[in-house]
């Protein structure tokens, strides 16, 4: 996975919720987690155009308290559907778990970005790194990245591509074996 992201900067505000703001409620409650159905629904409710305007590779820029609410997976699986990058002043727990599960390179604690860029800046941004370029105003920040054994997992796809390599690996070794169809 390249995790440097060039492309255009979608700036939101603060208290954006996972369900209303980020996809529709009902994904959640349905349990929806097919990406074709779910990137025609990313931010929805702050700009229902959005999927549609989105590039590959082009990042979100938001406040404080991203993906706020019932920590459900849908609006960010949504944003990986679409192969959105993610820089955010600050994200709830169960959020932050769950935009690693979905696979989205994404910074946190960015205090202060959404000062740095406007809504159709070019930016560049290294995930491994934490190197945050505004093109456009040729201005440079570097926050902290995330651990590398969670970059690795996002790497990876999320938790279901990590969880069958480390399946594999453990059948490998010998340690699991698979189960004996045998009647």
């Amino acid at each position: 996975m390249d995790f440097v992201y060039q492309g255009r900067c979608w700036k939101f505000g603060d208290n954006l919720a996972v369900d209303a703001d980020l996809t529709k409620k009902e994904f959640a409650s349905a349990r929806e987690t097919r990406l074709e159905v779910l990137r025609d629904y990313v931010m929805c409710g702050v700009d229902p155009g959005f999927p549609k305007k989105a590039k590959p590779h082009d990042i979100i820029v938001a406040g404080r308290r991203f993906a706020q609410g019932n920590p459900h997976i849908q609006g960010l699986l949504g944003i990986k559907s679409l192969d959105l990058g993610l820089v955010v002043e600050s994200i709830p727990r169960g959020s932050f778990r769950n935009a690693i599960n979905a696979g989205v390179p994404f910074l946190t604690k960015c205090i202060g970005v959404t000062k740095e860029c406007e809504t159709g800046d070019e930016l560049r941004v290294d995930f491994r790194t934490g190197a945050f370029e505004n093109l456009t105003r040729r201005t440079r920040l570097v926050y902290e990245p995330l651990a590398p054994e969670l970059l690795e997992t996002i790497a990876l796809g999320g938790w279901k591509a990590a969880v069958t390599l480390r399946i594999q690996q453990l059948r490998e070794q010998g340690v699991i074996r698979r189960k004996s169809t045998a009647a």
